[in-house]
């Protein structure tokens, strides 16, 4: 009897065990998901959405073949707005429940707008180019998409593959395989046992004759309430036995497929920075290569490239100027690529965008980049010295990034129409100025122009003198700072104009103007007119501070002869 039941937990324990090991190894977690698909839409441009690239939540990997490949990672928003109404294909995942595969969706997208090759366009935070094939690891972080491509004219690469590495998932042992086990060894004990008792019985009857046994006579015994036993018994004990080992068999984990249920990341609730510190680099150092090649010949045209707005009418009249000096040598104001002391990048999804930068060791200069639309370079916009002594605002960090505001906006203390008001007055009018209660004057622009202005008032007895400043068409740039102000750029216009007071008087001028005019005064009075790129900090509207001025830079444009 005890060698069936042994015999019985053997087998049930066996059966159990090699069930167990056989579901848990048909439901092992995947270590890895592919998707591969052979795209069959024509189309120039992919577009793969930060939604497919992070549907399973683990490091993905993009792959794409064809004979020339480009594959560029930015901001979908980006993306988007780089393809505008030009036609393309946007993936999707969809998931085969019945062959569990992951299988892409072509979805064609956009309308007739006009083609482009999109090799190093400012928007990429990373992009890779290669010859038959090109592969990228992108970020998962809920916002960042692909781009693929050709040349912007020819076909996109057909062949794709994405693969999701998941991350590895402890194997949970399945209790009827626990169970199993225990049954096996069990069995094999008491099998054991069971072989050594019969053994011993054995060898004791091999020992020698045994005495007669007395026999007892036998009693009626009654045999109601006797249990019996025999073969049924052993029959319902190995039933039993193996009623429990099925019964265990549902001690299995059912394992959950990833594959069947995708979760991506949640796009960013707040807009994020438009430009990494990373591409900003490679976007300023484009930009100076551009402008020393233009400052070693002077040309004015091929500034165009990288250089727009008051920037490039700056460099422009600098470059004019430099060409009349014959006797000494000067050079046009050069721009400081490095150090960056401060990035602060624009946290939006709409052009023109702005970045403003404080670069340099011992003379800082602020620069204002600037990009017109998605397909646009950035170029410099605008450029300024630091003033000294001056207490520069805090900004957003560069992970957050800075609201752009509109020149019309009603929540800083002014108008930037208001602050050029405000320094023409100072300029002026100097300590005199009312408006000395709105803008701080203490600072080394507004003193050194005004300056200027009282000598040529003091020195020019003999002439009526006009100072006039305005506001440029040039829009200004304004970027929010934590304080709840905001930094405006802007470029303002001064023109002096000197007349003589009597007829056949004449006024004489020296310096750069005289240069320009090309005689040392006129009879007929002189005009000129002076570019001024110019960044204040605003505060907040309801603000007990005053605006302060804290970068400048004027470049004479032209001096003429009124009257000619």
């Amino acid at each position: 009897m005890r060698f069936w039941i042994a015999l019985t937990l053997f087998v049930g324990g066996l059966v159990s065990a090699a069930f167990g090991l056989w579901n848990q190894l048909q439901n092992a977690p995947l270590d890895r998901i592919t998707s591969v698909a052979n795209l069959e839409a024509p189309t120039t441009y992919l577009y793969l959405p930060s939604s497919l690239l992070s549907a399973y939540q683990a490091p993905v990997s993009v792959e794409a073949l064809g004979p020339k490949v480009l594959v560029a990672q930015a901001r979908d928003g980006d993306i988007l707005g780089w393809l505008g109404d030009s036609p393309y294909v946007e993936l999707r995942l969809t998931i085969n429940a019945q062959d569990q595969r992951a299988e892409i969706l072509e979805i064609p997208r956009g309308e007739q707008g006009g083609l482009a090759d999109p090799t190093g366009s400012d928007m990429w935070r990373a992009e890779i180019v290669g010859d038959g094939s090109a592969k990228i690891t992108p970020p998962l972080d809920g916002e960042t998409g692909l781009l693929i491509a050709s040349n912007g004219i020819e076909g996109a690469p057909r062949s794709l593959s994405i693969v999701w590495d998941l991350t590895d998932q402890p194997v949970t042992i399945a209790p009827i395989t626990l169970v199993g086990i225990s049954l096996l060894v069990i069995g094999a004990v008491m099998a054991i046992i069971e072989a050594i008792i019969y053994r011993r019985k054995h060898r004791r009857r091999r020992i020698g004759p045994r005495p007669p046994r007395r026999r007892t006579p036998r009693r009626a015994i009654s045999q109601a309430g006797a249990p019996r036993r025999g073969r049924r018994a052993q029959t319902l004990s190995f039933a039993a036995s193996l009623l429990s080992v099925s019964l265990l068999s549902g001690c299995v984990p059912e394992y959950e497929n990833p594959l069947l249920s995708p979760s991506p990341i949640a796009a960013p609730e707040t807009l994020t920075p438009a430009v990494t510190k990373e591409q900003a680099e490679k976007i300023l150092q484009e930009i100076i290569q551009v402008v020393e090649k233009s400052d070693e010949t002077l040309n004015r045209e091929s500034l165009e490239v990288r250089v727009a707005g008051p920037a490039l009418q700056v460099r422009r009249f600098d470059y004019n100027l430099v060409r009349r000096f014959t006797e000494t040598e000067r050079l046009p104001q050069p721009i400081q690529s490095s150090p960056i002391q401060l990035f602060l990048p624009p946290a939006t999804d709409t052009w023109p965008r702005s970045i403003v930068m404080v670069t340099g060791e011992e003379n800082l200069q602020l620069l204002v980049l600037r990009q017109e639309s998605a397909r646009d370079k950035y170029n410099l916009y605008l450029y300024a010295n630091l003033l000294p002594d001056i207490s520069f605002p805090e900004v957003a960090s560069e992970l957050i990034g800075a609201n752009q505001l509109k020149p019309d906006n009603k929540f800083l203390k002014v108008s930037p129409d208001v602050l050029v008001e405000a320094v023409g007055d100072l300029l002026n009018q100097g300590q005199n100025s009312t408006w000395s209660l709105v803008m701080d004057p203490d600072n080394a622009y507004i003193q050194d122009v005004s300056s200027v202005q009282r000598s040529l008032t003091e020195t020019l007895t003999n002439a009526n003198l006009e100072f006039a400043h305005e506001l440029a068409s040039d829009e200004p740039v304004m970027l929010t700072t934590v304080d709840g102000g905001a930094l405006v750029a802007l470029y303002m216009i001064d023109t002096y104009t000197i007349i003589p007071k009597r007829p056949g008087d004449a006024v004489a001028i020296s310096g750069d103007e005289a240069i320009l005019l090309g005689s040392g005064g006129s009879a007929t009075g002189i005009e000129a007119r002076y570019g001024a790129m110019l960044i204040f900090h605003v505060p907040a509207a309801g603000s007990e501070n005053r605006v302060t001025l804290l970068g400048a830079t004027q470049q004479l444009l032209t001096a003429i002869a009124l009257g000619r």
